[in-house]
């Protein structure tokens, strides 16, 4: 299993090469980590990825490029899966259209919230992270802190298209942003509400997030939320996080602590803490990971 991924590297790498505006890029997210419900601990790797992206000047406009895999380097599932992977042009004072597998509007309206994104993930209590193929984008170009974004995703079997959009506003230290999801991987509607504010050292974020339909655990539609804090002190970060919802677990609740250190400017350690609870569970989850990270 690999000669797949050396041969892919590889040939990312030679296409890095073959264009001025190209870049191989990656990252390491691998941790140690302890589940107290399973009672044994393991190495993860934690959405780990290689990628290519790009661009080339037409004049006035741009063709923008990305390729771009999940590798688990641990070597417990797949080799390789596609993350976001789309070709487009990019037109000067008029937007960016793209097409390929993206993740929706939606999803992205997060921003930074997420403090423990691909470790402890507050997917696992909030519906509407997704990332689908079939997609055609139209993002607009930033205009006083304000871009709006909006995806068809085709289904191409018969069934409904899929339709994603956002609205999104950053200057200085806030973030703010809505956005709407009908019929994307299911037959629910997401209304989403986001909002981050960063205070020197200090950060503040929250996040609502509605579903309307039939694909929730619960009988009726159901409210999710998340709110988090993070305090910078030199090269460390303290952070904690706390979501709930009926979304995906009827009484789903997650409490995530944890702190990051800077080894360097793309690298970084860090320790958490995770507790998931929900109805069906006689008791809560414990779990905690030491990981390494690095981006290059």
């Amino acid at each position: 299993m690999k000669k797949p991924l050396i041969a892919v590297a590889v040939s990312m790498a030679l296409a890095a090469t073959a264009q001025a505006e190209s870049q191989f890029y990656g990252k390491m997210n691998v941790a140690v980590g302890y589940d107290d419900t399973a009672e044994k601990g393991g190495v993860e790797s934690y959405a780990s990825r290689l990628g290519v992206k790009g661009s080339e000047d037409l004049g006035g406009s741009k063709v923008i490029y990305q390729v771009e895999y999940e590798t688990d380097i641990d070597g417990d599932g797949t080799v390789l899966k596609q993350r976001d992977s789309f070709v487009g042009i990019q037109y000067s004072g008029l937007g960016t259209v793209k097409m390929g597998t993206m993740d929706t509007p939606l999803k992205k309206a997060q921003g930074k919230f997420d403090l423990f994104n691909d470790v402890f993930d507050m997917k696992a209590v909030i519906s509407g992270d997704n990332r689908l193929g079939n997609t055609l984008n139209y993002t607009t170009d930033k205009m006083s802190g304000l871009q709006v974004s909006a995806s068809v995703i085709f289904a191409e079997d018969g069934t409904s298209d899929g339709y994603s959009a956002s609205a999104t506003f950053s200057q200085d230290a806030l973030y703010a942003a809505v956005a709407y999801d009908t019929k994307v991987g299911s037959n629910n509607s997401i209304v989403r509400a986001v909002g981050t504010y960063n205070m020197g050292d200090l950060a503040f974020g929250a996040i609502v997030n509605q579903v309307d339909g039939d694909d929730v655990a619960a009988a009726d539609d159901e409210l999710a939320y998340g709110v988090n804090a993070s305090m910078k002190m030199g090269a460390n970060t303290a952070k904690v996080q706390v979501e709930a919802g009926d979304q995906k677990s009827t009484g789903a609740q997650q409490v995530s602590f944890g702190v990051d250190h800077k080894l360097a400017k793309a690298t970084k350690a860090y320790f958490y803490i995770n507790q998931y609870d929900d109805d069906s569970l006689a008791d809560a989850e414990l779990q905690a990971a030491f990981g390494l990270e690095h981006k290059f």
